[in-house]
């Protein structure tokens, strides 16, 4: 007998197309950020300080709605890796 997923609802596919080429960022270096939400936001697709940056007030909420991260944490990390770029 199969046992169901007792996951989060998560969209089918990714909330966000990852990044062509591989490119990777260390997103446990955001305050807030640890190992296993940072593997959270790589399945959706989330893997640079760039697109966290990017992040508009939709797709934070987005973000939001399908995830286990609040508006405030996302836009806190949004700000934390709007600093790391211009590093």
């Amino acid at each position: 007998e199969a046992k169901a997923e007792e996951a989060a609802p998560v969209a089918a596919a990714p909330l966000f197309a990852a990044p062509s080429g591989g490119e990777q960022d260390k997103l446990t270096k955001l305050k807030g950020i640890g190992p296993v939400a940072e593997k959270q936001l790589n399945e959706q697709g989330i893997m640079t300080y760039a697109q966290i940056a990017a992040l508009t007030e939709d797709e934070i909420i987005k973000v939001d709605e399908y995830m286990p991260f609040s508006a405030d944490q996302i836009k806190d990390w949004q700000a934390q890796a709007k600093e790391l770029i211009k590093d």
